[in-house]
């Protein structure tokens, strides 16, 4: 193998956004805050690094749209580097991550509060009067 071009990330969703495209497609962008800490003068000190990260993928997409903010994903994907020049003529880049996969972890506390409640179970007892197992 000459080269690799993977990243895995798990974090915290920031601002999601969902372009329509041609076709009934759709993009996903969203920016993803990971965290690291480390300690400095005895004090814990929080580091947080923000990426964005684009799901283009059809299948993918359609999917990611039911991402919101707060929610903790894990994605994976690879790194492009995305480069222009500006109204000054300076050259100006940025990083994004290209997601080819993702998972949900947990949704935002928000979503959970309007998610429909489910009825609770009836509990059901494995065992008749004399205490014997019915299998």
């Amino acid at each position: 193998m000459s080269s690799l071009n993977k990243v895995m990330l798990l974090g915290n969703v920031g601002n999601v956004e969902v372009k329509d495209l041609e076709g009934g497609r759709k993009l996903v962008q969203l920016s993803l805050a990971t965290s690291d800490g480390y300690k400095k003068d005895g004090e814990w000190v929080d580091k947080t690094e923000w990426h964005k990260c684009i799901f283009a993928i059809p299948a993918l997409a359609e999917r990611a749209v039911n991402i919101g903010k707060g929610d903790k994903i894990y994605v994976e994907g690879s790194i492009n580097t995305n480069t222009w020049t500006n109204k000054e003529g300076e050259k100006k880049e940025f990083k994004e991550i290209s997601c080819t996969t993702f998972k949900m972890f947990s949704k935002n506390k928000n979503a959970e509060e309007t998610a429909p409640t489910q009825k609770p179970q009836a509990k059901v007892s494995v065992a008749d009067d004399n205490g014997d197992l019915p299998f």
